[in-house]
Parts: C-alpha cells; structure tokens; sequence
C-alpha cells in the first residue's frame, strides 16, 4: 500500500513538473512574441517619424526656394486658371501632404493614439501639424476654385482679351523694359475693366508684392484701389490666396510697428467682421506655421496693440 502512495505521489509530481514546464514555455513564448510585437512597433513608429522628417525638409526646401524666387506670390504660368505646373511650390506641398495622408492612414495613426506606450504629447502635436496642413492645402484648393470660377466669369462677360491684357499686367522677374510694359498694360487694365475680377486680382498682386518688399506705401495705394471698388473685396489671387484679409493683416502688422494703434485696431476689426473663417499668411518660408486661421491671429495683434496705449 505504501509503495502505491509512494507511486501516486511520484506520478503527480511528474505531473505537477510538466504543468510547470509547460506554463514556463508559453509565458517564455509569449515574451519572446511580445517582445517582436514591440520592436515591430517601434520599427513602424521610427519609419514613420523618419518619413515625416523627411516631408518636413523637403517641404522646408521648396519654401525656401520659393522665397528666393521674387515671383513667389505671382507665378509664371501660362494659364492661371488651371496652375497644374508641376513646379509649383503649392503643387508640391499638395503632393507631400496627400503622401503624408497616405503615411497616416497605412501605418495607423489612431492605433499609435490608443498604445499606452505611445507619448501623447508626441502624437497630439504630429497630428495638429498634420491636420493644420491638410486644412491649409484643403482651403487653397476651395479658393483656386473660386480663382477659376471668377476668371470664368470675367471670360464670359469680356471676352479672351481681358485675360490677355491681364497676363501682360501682371508683375514678374523681367527688366526695366518689360516692368514698364507691364505697368502701360496695368494703367490699361484699369481704364478698360475696372469692374474685372482680373483686374482686383492684378491690383492685390501688386499689392502683396509691394507687402513682400516692405514697400507700405504702395501696399496702401493698392489696398485704397481694392477697396473701392466691391468686387475686388472677395477677390482671390491665382495663387489661391484671399487678398484682402492678408493685406489687411500686413498694415496692420506695419501699423503697430510704426505705434499707430488706432489704424491697426481698425484693420483687426475689419479681420474678425469681414474675414473671419479666413487664413493669413503670419511666416516666412520654411517656418512651421506659415498660415494661421484669423480667429488665432487676432487675440495677439490686440495684445500687442493694448501693449502700445
């Protein structure tokens, strides 16, 4: 009887041991497994850090050569309504920003929101980066659209001359000879299509230029045209740019530089009545946040103001 006992006790230790064993290899491959899960993990996290860095720079790049170009606010092209130039630095930013959607959407990013391993100060300023950009990119494409309608308005009511003197009026990187054409054909434009959408669009060009060359006398002389006239209060540059809130953020910005509180108090008022689902144009190329909504321009231009008093 005894060495039954002995026998049993021996079998159910045996037992007891290869149980043990047993939980020993899983738990031993589910961390090996867990282990490969979190490397994969952070692979995936660092090739998608890396192609974010990599958009980054390549966007910084086309900035910075679109600074350097003086016809950077009024492009070369020979069509300005259908701007597909695939040099075109908003072209390019579309397609590095529809890439980097791309890059969002495959690798996961509310995945990467719900690990607990994930910093969520990390992914909640890559992911406002991302959607301010789309936004951007987004409400350019709306207003080139409002671009081309206007332009198709101007063609059905004056005809493909209008467009022909406004090519010839517009500002670009040419000689002396070529800037007085230019201007001969811009005094034209004026006398024979003042009410041409064309026309505002010629005069805010003129008017951001100047603003690009610190030149705010003109910008002034150009803001007065614009505003006389109600057409052009709305109008968009072929650049996909609303002319009027921006050249009203540029005064603004000369006029508390200069102290004058109360013309720059005037403009920030024009901005949140008239303007205020507008961007505005607040860096210069290459920065992180070169177009601010105006609801975020505002508080700052009344500080700075209230600063002055």
């Amino acid at each position: 009887m005894k060495n039954i006992k002995h026998y049993n006790l021996i079998l159910l230790a045996v037992f007891f041991s290869v149980i043990a064993g047993a939980v020993l290899f899983f738990s031993y491959n589910a961390y090996r497994s867990s282990i490969v899960v979190e490397r994969d993990y952070r692979q995936s996290l660092g090739r998608l850090e890396q192609e974010i860095a990599e958009l980054k720079a390549q966007l910084a790049a086309i900035q910075v050569r679109a600074e350097n170009d003086s016809t950077h606010i009024i492009p070369k092209t020979g069509n300005a309504v259908t701007l597909k130039s695939a040099d075109d630095p908003l072209v390019s930013q579309r397609a590095a920003v529809r890439r980097l959607e791309k890059i969002v959407e495959s690798t996961g990013l509310e995945q990467l929101a719900a690990n607990d391993n994930m910093d969520p100060t990390v992914f909640s300023e890559m992911y406002a980066e991302y959607a301010d950009r789309r936004q951007t990119v987004l409400q350019q494409e709306q207003l080139l659209q409002i671009n081309t309608e206007l332009h198709k308005t101007d063609e059905d009511r004056y005809g493909p001359e209008l467009m022909a003197l406004y090519e010839r009026a517009r500002l670009r990187r040419r000689s002396d000879t070529d800037r007085q054409e230019s201007d001969r054909a811009f005094a034209e434009l004026l006398a024979k299509y003042p009410d041409a959408y064309a026309t505002g669009m010629a005069i805010a060009e003129r008017a951001m230029f100047s603003g690009f060359r610190r030149n705010t006398t003109e910008v002034e002389k150009y803001y007065g045209l614009l505003r006389q006239n109600e057409n052009f209060l709305n109008v968009v540059t072929d650049r996909g740019v609303e002319a009027m809130p921006n050249i009203e953020y540029y005064l603004a910005r000369q006029y508390l530089r200069q102290g004058n509180t109360d013309n720059a108090l005037a403009l920030v008022e024009s901005l949140e009545k008239n303007y205020p689902d507008s961007r505005l144009f607040t860096g210069r190329f290459g920065s992180d946040r070169r177009w601010q909504p105006v609801s975020q321009v505002i508080p700052s231009l009344r500080q700075e103001a209230e600063s002055l008093r």
